[in-house]
């Protein structure tokens, strides 16, 4: 838990300590992506709100990577949520619901691409999974059952839903420039 004078206080720092960071990013052409996370995970930065907040002033190099895990959970419209991250876009993560395939759930995934290209970004997007089967990420990411027959599976479980509604996969996936 944080008070709201806390959540100030840390957020400045943050900036603080990434700034020369970002600063040489940019000047390499690299970009950063802030994730928000579950509260599960951590009470610091949990929605899309809350990463803008905490990126603020920093330069453009540093942006928003999108996780729909985890807006799921904390986003109250995961769509809108990614709406407002448009300017901000970095990069984006895509799993189902229970970090499964994506489709294999209850996510409105046409939704949520027609939301993603609303915003411009063309970069990629990953599917992030986990397996059961390495203790130490499992334990992290509180994994504790198998979330496809094979990782294999999942991956192109996953990425056969997404061809089926981005169409041609390079709509999204083409790099800017």
């Amino acid at each position: 838990r944080m008070s709201p004078a806390a959540r100030t206080e840390c957020y400045a720092q943050f900036r603080r300590a990434l700034a020369p960071v970002a600063d040489r990013a940019g000047e390499s052409g690299v970009s950063i992506g802030v994730e928000a996370l579950n509260r599960y995970e951590t009470s610091v930065v949990n929605t899309v709100e809350q990463t803008i907040e905490l990126i603020d002033g920093l330069p453009p190099s540093v942006g928003i990577m999108i996780d729909t895990y985890h807006m799921n959970i904390e986003e109250a419209d995961p769509y809108a949520a990614l709406a407002a991250a448009g300017p901000y876009v970095k990069h984006v993560q895509v799993s189902g619901t229970d970090r499964g395939a994506p489709g294999a759930d209850h996510f409105d995934w046409p939704r949520f691409f027609t939301t993603l290209r609303a915003t411009g970004y063309r970069g990629a997007v990953c599917i992030e999974s986990f397996t059961a089967q390495n203790a130490t990420i499992a334990t992290a990411a509180s994994i504790w059952r198998p979330l496809a027959p094979s990782q294999d599976r999942l991956a192109t479980d996953g990425l056969r839903h997404l061809r089926k509604i981005l169409g041609d996969p390079h709509r999204i996936s083409t790099p800017p420039g």
